[in-house]
């Protein structure tokens, strides 16, 4: 991948750009802004992750909502230090660490998270919805684009049948049929999964996370935050489904006669769906406003490494990890094993 930088006379966080223009931010790193020493290295750094990287990524937040969520005040550094260290993560990681009555376990793909699964797409599926875009999006899915899919799992009697098929299948391909049916559910709010999901939504388009970010917000508002972060090459926290070209050639579902939906309900958001949420290793930094500049906010482990950086993975200082995440609302958190690829669940 190539990076492209472009200038505009005129570079306001209310007018999005098609991508961002990081030579018209204030570049900063711990509050302080960049010396050119410093600023050099940085974009030789983001032109070494564009080219190292499958793919650059973005999330549209709101600093009000993260400022709860992770316990700190409007500090201008409170925020960065704890994002920097924990990362973005998904809702279901919020709350008292009891399981919720949609909610599956991160680790989990049996039969009652099947049956869940099915149970909360029959209900999506069949439910009308009054007007919105939302409606626009479910009558194109259901009429036109995935008639099999909306047939299949409106009928009660393919419960039992879902399951069934699935149970052919080994662990690993449970867990790819269960992330597949899941990313679906994921991406319309309207599900009864959407609450309780381990997924989290980023966009490989800036402007759809800048549409997110400034969504109901005034136009003199600091509200808004953009999350800049990356994918590496074959990373696993990403969901490679909803792509059924890859879930086919992981998955026979030709042999299993699952149904397959080839596209999700908006598919020009250009949506990247990572699993647990965007650790802080693949973290760039965020875009806000302060004191009416838009200031971009470094990782500083960034500037923990050297030119012998190879820009796939950040080296982060985890150690106050667990102190950190005592004073959030978060009630659990995941971690990933490299030697087997598999996630685990963790209540605090």
């Amino acid at each position: 991948m190539q990076l492209t930088l472009v200038q505009t006379q005129n570079s306001i966080m209310r007018k999005p750009e098609f991508i961002p223009n990081y030579y018209a931010y204030e570049l900063a790193v711990n509050g302080r802004r960049l010396s050119s020493a410093k600023k050099t290295y940085f974009f030789s750094c983001i032109n070494k992750i564009y080219q190292e990287n499958e793919k650059f990524i973005y999330r549209g937040d709101k600093k009000d909502k993260l400022q709860s969520l992770y316990g700190v005040s409007d500090d201008y550094n409170e925020l960065g230090h704890s994002l920097f260290i924990m990362g973005a993560k998904a809702g279901m990681f919020v709350g008292s660490g009891l399981p919720g009555i949609n909610e599956i376990d991160i680790a989990e793909a049996g039969n009652n998270e099947f049956r869940l699964i099915f149970r909360m797409l029959r209900n999506l599926l069949r439910r009308e919805f009054p007007f919105g875009s939302v409606r626009i999006a479910m009558k194109q899915f259901r009429e036109v684009r995935e008639q099999e899919v909306t047939a299949f799992f409106q009928d009660n009697g393919n419960e039992q049948v879902f399951i069934d098929k699935i149970e052919i299948a080994n662990k690993q391909q449970q867990i790819l049929i269960r992330d597949y049916y899941l990313a679906l559910l994921h991406h319309i709010s309207k599900s009864e999964y959407y609450a309780s999901s381990f997924l989290l939504s980023t966009t490989s388009s800036f402007s759809q996370a800048h549409r997110f970010a400034w969504k109901e917000e005034p136009g003199d508002s600091a509200n808004p935050i953009i999350f800049f972060g990356w994918i590496p090459k074959h990373y696993e926290g990403v969901l490679s489904v909803p792509d059924s070209r890859v879930l086919r050639r992981k998955v026979n579902m030709g042999k299993l006669r699952l149904p397959i939906y080839e596209r999700s309900f908006f598919p020009n958001q250009e949506e990247i769906t990572l699993k647990g949420g965007l650790l802080p290793h693949y973290l760039l930094g965020y875009l806000h406003i302060h004191q009416g500049k838009e200031v971009f906010e470094i990782n500083p482990a960034l500037f923990a490494t050297d030119e012998s950086w190879d820009g796939i993975e950040l080296p982060i200082d985890q150690s106050s990890f667990h102190e950190r995440i005592e004073n959030t609302l978060f009630g659990r958190y995941f971690t990933f094993d490299d030697e087997n690829g598999r996630y685990n669940q963790h209540a605090m």
